[in-house]
């Protein structure tokens, strides 16, 4: 019967002694299941996904995402919620027996503490799997948007878990270090402060040095097409991936573990670290140099046309899904003037600005700069037989896109003096310009109350990645808002009959007021008059 009794013990006993793997194991799953309950978890995550259930539930999503944007423009949001919250709570559960005064009692177990550091290691995997499925599924679903440009870099989806094991694993290594609690949010701060102030970083090379950390923010002035991209994502998650190897040794090495195979592993995570990491910071290669001074200079070898009636779109293949919704704008502008000003040609092409070409690109200084940007729009529309094409850039789903490409397409309607206008439209040519953005959609009415309520003297209507464009005076916007105050039907009537005076260049605003019986504001002194240039 005794023998009996000690067989059911031994039957129903946990980890046979002398195997300490099947108790790390048991302790691993235990731990996960209390990482991914514990409050900061939790609280992690919420802030991680709130701006997207947000975004979704308000309807102010945008449908038009740029996927090759998508993918990592919230690494830092997840390194700031996620990856702290896996670095501040395995370092908790790892301190938890000195929290607890218990260190004394887990020297009887069978468990060694090297094997028990193994088993919080372990425990940051379920939750990395976790970031993986959130992140797949909010990138997935920007995807499947009919109006989602480009395509997914999948190294820079694996970056997300990648960083949650790579914090997971320092709150492990931490916790072995330093028995205080206060470390790992110090950590933290320092990590996400290192993070931030490598994007304002003024010092050369600044640039590099950033993907030494867990992310990098390397943003470009605009989005641009995949193949422009130079983010070196897949050699940035071998450098992480090495990290967390590194890490997770030095852990289970200051916990006691020593062995060939442990010295083996220390030595392939250093090597990959350290050869991914330099190999990152080498300098962009030539053929994507080429190919993004082509993208600015000759747009029209990499773009595809597409010509809906009268008006001809040029885009980057990335971003062709977009020309429905540019001729949904278009379309509005176009219905409110006379049919023989809406049937002659127009084109829009889209251009980007590549931050390495400072006079082509966004580091614009002055007037002279401005206008040889013009003129180089003009030769390359010119040259692609597109002649005078209104610019639009890549960014696209908001308010302020939409009344921006109005507007740009308003004054080429009213003037015809094509790309590059750059300066101050004054007089009917601004109070109708301002009219036609404004009634063009009614997310360009908004984006129109939206830029007035922010603006000083007056309204903008560029892309401000190019710094050209033009700028209506607040007297002419204060015209065109009491016209958008009347049934746009009847206004357009009006607008229709009288297009050759309202669309002159040496008509004031004041006659506008007299063709539709609104007030116009007084001019202000001469010394605070705008010169208009436009």
């Amino acid at each position: 019967m005794s023998t009996a009794i000690l067989e059911r013990r031994e039957a129903t006993a946990g980890p046979a002694a002398g195997d300490p793997r099947r108790a790390m194991l048991a302790l691993a799953r235990f731990e996960s299941l209390r990482l991914l309950r514990h409050p900061v978890t939790v609280i992690g995550v919420l802030l991680f996904i709130a701006p997207w259930l947000y975004g979704w539930i308000s309807g102010r999503a945008n449908r038009y995402p740029v996927l090759q944007e998508a993918d990592w423009s919230n690494q830092f949001l997840a390194l700031l919620t996620l990856g702290g919250a896996a670095l501040v709570a395995t370092n908790l559960a790892a301190l938890r027996a000195y929290r607890h005064r218990t260190t004394a009692q887990y020297d009887v177990l069978v468990l060694p503490a090297s094997w028990r550091t193994g088993a919080f290691l372990l425990s940051v995997v379920p939750f990395a799997a976790v970031v993986a499925v959130l992140v797949g599924v909010r990138v997935g679903g920007l995807a499947l948007l009919p109006g989602a440009a480009g395509r997914i870099n999948p190294y820079e989806l694996a970056a997300y878990p990648a960083v949650v094991l790579l914090l997971g694993a320092v709150g492990v290594l931490l916790a072995r270090l330093v028995r205080m609690t206060i470390v790992a949010p110090l950590v933290l701060l320092a990590l996400v402060v290192a993070t931030f102030a490598g994007v304002l970083a003024p010092f050369p090379g600044a640039r590099q040095l950033k993907w030494l950390l867990p992310i990098s923010v390397d943003e470009p002035p605009m989005p641009l097409p995949v193949d422009l991209m130079t983010r070196p994502a897949g050699r940035h998650l071998a450098y992480v991936v090495g990290l967390v190897v590194v890490v997770a040794v030095a852990a289970l090495a200051v916990a006691g573990a020593r062995g060939r195979r442990l010295l083996g592993t220390a030595a392939v995570g250093l090597a990959v670290a350290v050869l991914a990491g330099s190999v990152q910071l080498l300098p962009v290669s030539g053929p994507v140099k080429a190919a993004r001074a082509a993208a600015v200079e000759q747009p029209a070898t990499m773009q595809t046309c597409r010509r809906i009636e009268q008006v001809t779109y040029c885009a980057f293949d990335d971003f062709a899904p977009w020309i429905g919704a540019w001729d949904t704008v278009v379309r509005g502008v176009l219905r409110a003037v006379p049919e023989q000003e809406a049937r002659r040609p127009l084109a829009v092409r889209q251009r980007v600005s590549i931050d390495d070409r400072p006079v082509i690109g966004g580091q614009v200084s002055g007037p002279e700069d401005r206008a040889a940007i013009g003129e180089q729009w003009r030769r390359i529309d010119a040259a692609a037989g597109t002649p005078n094409a209104v610019t639009v850039g890549t960014q696209w789903g908001d308010a302020q896109a939409e009344v921006e490409l109005a507007g740009l397409v308003a004054y080429e309607v009213v003037a015809r003096k094509g790309p590059g206008v750059d300066g101050t439209v004054c007089g009917a040519r601004g109070v109708l310009t301002g009219w036609l953005a404004g009634q063009a959609t009614p997310k360009a009415a908004a984006g129109l109350r939206e830029l007035d309520a922010n603006s000083s003297g007056g309204v903008t209507f560029f892309d401000p990645s190019f710094s050209v464009g033009m700028w209506v005076p607040d007297r002419e916007m204060a015209v065109a808002r009491a016209l958008l105050q009347r049934p746009a039907a009847e206004v357009a009537e009006v607008v229709r009959r009288s297009w050759a005076e309202l669309s002159a260049a040496e008509t004031p605003a004041e006659r506008v007021g007299e063709i539709f019986g609104v007030p116009v504001p007084p001019l202000p002194p001469v010394q605070e008059r705008t010169v208009c240039t436009a």
